[in-house]
Protein backbone atom coordinates (compact mmCIF):
# COMPACT_ATOMS: atom_id res chain seq x y z
CA UNK A 1 0.00 0.00 0.00
CA UNK A 2 2.47 2.59 -1.14
CA UNK A 3 0.73 4.35 -3.98
CA UNK A 4 -1.37 7.44 -3.39
CA UNK A 5 -4.46 5.68 -4.71
CA UNK A 6 -3.93 2.78 -2.28
CA UNK A 7 -3.59 5.22 0.63
CA UNK A 8 -6.86 6.94 -0.30
CA UNK A 9 -8.65 3.64 -0.92
CA UNK A 10 -7.62 2.39 2.52
CA UNK A 11 -8.71 5.66 4.14
CA UNK A 12 -12.04 5.54 2.33
CA UNK A 13 -12.69 1.97 3.44
CA UNK A 14 -11.85 2.87 7.04
CA UNK A 15 -14.22 5.84 6.98
CA UNK A 16 -16.99 3.76 5.38
CA UNK A 17 -16.66 1.06 8.01
CA UNK A 18 -15.80 3.04 11.16
CA UNK A 19 -16.91 6.61 10.53
CA UNK A 20 -15.35 9.11 12.95
CA UNK A 21 -13.49 6.30 14.73
CA UNK A 22 -11.45 5.63 11.57
CA UNK A 23 -9.11 8.45 12.53
CA UNK A 24 -8.33 6.82 15.88
CA UNK A 25 -7.88 3.43 14.28
CA UNK A 26 -5.40 4.67 11.68
CA UNK A 27 -3.41 6.57 14.33
CA UNK A 28 -3.32 3.49 16.57
CA UNK A 29 -2.06 1.40 13.65
CA UNK A 30 0.72 3.96 13.02
CA UNK A 31 1.70 3.74 16.70
CA UNK A 32 1.74 -0.06 16.53
CA UNK A 33 4.05 0.04 13.53
CA UNK A 34 6.39 2.42 15.38
CA UNK A 35 6.41 0.17 18.45
CA UNK A 36 7.35 -2.77 16.23
CA UNK A 37 10.20 -0.77 14.70
CA UNK A 38 8.54 -0.66 11.28
CA UNK A 39 9.21 2.93 10.27
CA UNK A 40 8.02 2.43 6.68
CA UNK A 41 4.75 0.98 7.96
CA UNK A 42 4.41 3.88 10.40
CA UNK A 43 4.96 6.38 7.59
CA UNK A 44 2.31 4.71 5.43
CA UNK A 45 -0.24 4.67 8.26
CA UNK A 46 0.47 8.32 9.00
CA UNK A 47 -0.40 9.02 5.35
CA UNK A 48 -3.62 7.03 5.80
CA UNK A 49 -4.36 9.03 8.96
CA UNK A 50 -3.98 12.32 7.06
CA UNK A 51 -6.21 11.02 4.26
CA UNK A 52 -8.86 10.00 6.81
CA UNK A 53 -8.67 13.49 8.34
CA UNK A 54 -9.29 15.03 4.94
CA UNK A 55 -12.19 12.70 4.18
CA UNK A 56 -13.83 13.54 7.50
CA UNK A 57 -13.18 17.27 7.17
CA UNK A 58 -16.06 19.61 6.34
CA UNK A 59 -13.67 22.04 4.64
CA UNK A 60 -13.30 22.00 0.87
CA UNK A 61 -9.61 22.23 -0.14
CA UNK A 62 -8.67 25.32 -2.12
CA UNK A 63 -8.75 24.79 -5.87
CA UNK A 64 -11.31 21.98 -5.76
CA UNK A 65 -15.02 21.78 -6.46
CA UNK A 66 -17.81 19.78 -4.88
CA UNK A 67 -20.03 17.73 -7.17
Amino acid sequence: MKSNSEIWRCASLLVDQYGEMALNGAAIKADQMANEGDQEGRFIWLKVTRAVEELLSDEVPEGTSVH
